[in-house]
Formats: C-alpha cells, sequence, structure tokens
C-alpha cells in the first residue's frame, strides 16, 4: 500500500492519490508491483527496498545516488499479550521527497506530528529529525513502563515468583533488543550531525543534539535495567537454594527422629519371644517410650539449632 502526504508552509495537509514534489511517501507492506513503481518513480536501489523489509534488519545510514538511506527499528507493543518488540523501517531522503517503508504500519508515528503547525513534509531534514524524535519517545514510554515493573520487585524481592522470573527473562531479551537498536541509531545521529550528506541548519543541529541526549539517556536506562534483571535474578536464586536448604534440613532431621521408634516398634512385629511380648500393657509401653524418645530428639535438634 502507497499513500501520499502533502503539506507545505501555510497550507493545509492533503492526501493526493498521486506524487507531488514535497510529499511524504508511505509504503506499508508493499507488493512486487509496488516496489517496482517505487525503484522507477523515485530512482531507489532494489537491494536496499528489500532489506526495509527484512525482520532482522539493524539501523544503518546508507547513501546511493543522491538519496540517504536511513534504517532504524521502532518500537511495539502488543497489548493483548504485553508483549514489547521492534520492528525495521527505513526512511529514505531523496531531492524532492522523504519515503517511509516498512513491512509493519508505521502511521502512528505521525499522529501526534499532524497536529503540529510545523509539520510539513517538504522540510525533508526536519521532518525526518520530527519522525525519529517520535521514535525515541516511543523507546522511552515503553522503557519507563519496563522499569516500574522492574523496581518494583527489585524493593519487594520476597514477593518475585517463577512467573516473574520467567517475565524477567523475556524483559532482558527485549531490553538487549531495545539496546541493540539504540546505539546503531545514536551512530546515525552522530554521522548526521558531523554534516555527512546533509547541509544542517542551527535549529537542526540543536534537535540533533537534543536526540543524541534522549538516545544516551535511554541506552542507560537499558543498562541499568539488565543490571537490576540480572541482580534480582540472582537474588531469587539464593532464597530458593536457602529455602531448599532448609527443607532438605527439616527433612533429614525428622528422617532421623522418626528411624529410632520405627528401628524399636519393628522389632516387636517380629513373631520372636521379646522382653514384655506377653504383657498386654507392651503397646502403650512402646507407644509412650517412643513419643519420648522424639521428643528428646527434637529438643536436642531444637537447641542444637539443626531445625
Amino acid at each position: 500500500m502507497i499513500k501520499y502526504l502533502h503539506r507545505t508552509v501555510g497550507k493545509k495537509m492533503r492526501q493526493p492519490d498521486t506524487f507531488h514534489a514535497g510529499s511524504l511517501v508511505i509504503v506499508k507492506s508493499p507488493t512486487e508491483e509496488e516496489l517496482e513503481f517505487l525503484i522507477e518513480e523515485f530512482n531507489l536501489e532494489a537491494g536496499l527496498l528489500a532489506d526495509a523489509l527484512d525482520p532482522y534488519e539493524s539501523p544503518r545510514l546508507e547513501f546511493y545516488k543522491n538519496n540517504a538511506y536511513i534504517f532504524f527499528r521502532i518500537p511495539n507493543i502488543d497489548k493483548s499479550k504485553d508483549k514489547f518488540s521492534t520492528f525495521p523501517a527505513l526512511l529514505v531522503i531523496g531531492s524532492s521527497f522523504i519515503l517511509m517503508i516498512s513491512a509493519e504500519d508505521t502511521e502512528f508515528l505521525l499522529e501526534n506530528l499532524k497536529r503540529k503547525k510545523d509539520f510539513h513534509t517538504s522540510q525533508r531534514l526536519k521532518l525526518f529529525l520530527q519522525i525519529f524524535n517520535e521514535i525515541e519517545l516511543r523507546y522511552n514510554h515503553l522503557l519507563v513502563q519496563i522499569n516500574r515493573k522492574i523496581n518494583y520487585f527489585s524493593f519487594n524481592i520476597e514477593k518475585v515468583s517463577e512467573k516473574d522470573i520467567a517475565n524477567f527473562v523475556r524483559f532482558e531479551i527485549i531490553l538487549n533488543e531495545f539496546l541493540s537498536a539504540l546505539l546503531p541509531m545514536r551512530h546515525i545521529l552522530k554521522s548526521i550531525s558531523a554534516g555527512k550528506g546533509f547541509d544542517l541548519y542551527k535549529e537542526d543541529k540543536d534537535i540533533l543534539d537534543d536526540l543524541e541526549l534522549i538516545n544516551e539517556q535511554m541506552t542507560e536506562l537499558c543498562k541499568s535495567n539488565i543490571n537490576k534483571i540480572s541482580t534480582v535474578r540472582k537474588s531469587y536464586e539464593v532464597i530458593s537454594t536457602n529455602k531448599l536448604n532448609r527443607t532438605m534440613k527439616l527433612l533429614t532431621t525428622l528422617t532421623v527422629v522418626l528411624a529410632l521408634p520405627t528401628m524399636i516398634t519393628s522389632f516387636y512385629g517380629m513373631n520372636v519371644p521379646l522382653p514384655f511380648s506377653g504383657n498386654g500393657l507392651v503397646f502403650w509401653y512402646i507407644l509412650s517410650f517412643a513419643l519420648l524418645l522424639i521428643v528428646s530428639l527434637l529438643l536436642v535438634f531444637k537447641f542444637r539449632r539443626k531445625i
């Protein structure tokens, strides 16, 4: 699917059916015919467009035939499953257009931008920076959600369950995925800030500096949360091991305590003459002695702090 957005300074937003110079081209899950059209219409490199549809593509910056190809990964959340993930997208900045292509829907990045007065599709570099800012804000929003959950269990380690540990492993995976996307994105920003392939105005430079700062803060937040998860997991392992040791100690103590009375009563279960075997009260004698022995052993172990 191919859509066009067009808005110049002082004009209203339009969605023309065909391309006009200064438009933003939005492409979602293109067909082979649509890819061929894009390649011919905008003089694009076929291999780089194909990379944008690769679910494992990493962020990077490339230049080909006077067009800048900026790959990045967009964070997303499946609310029904409370599952975090990222998917790749490509922004192509040409001489008269800016094109955004992905296998997933990316229009949600424009929802806030469309309401802003300074959203103009004809200002290509500024529009790219605005979209990049929306991506970083989305990363920040999801990282704050993850950080809150991790902090809660960090201060309530005794409430951590096996299910929580499984969620922590999932969080660790997604945080590493976020980190592997944010670090290359920082390199992209640094390259653009250094003037590689772009003519920057002072306003653009200020926006780039802010984006780099936000990126650095999110990177540190990812690393911090990964360390917290590792600490909580290790603490849970220590607590679980201590609980297991106490249980094993208790079971061993009970085994010893019950072994001696069991041995005595087993003697009287044999069909051989034994002391008091002819006495009608021998059952109560044996039971009383067994109970006395059990209580004595329990007191000994309690005194020696074995239970």
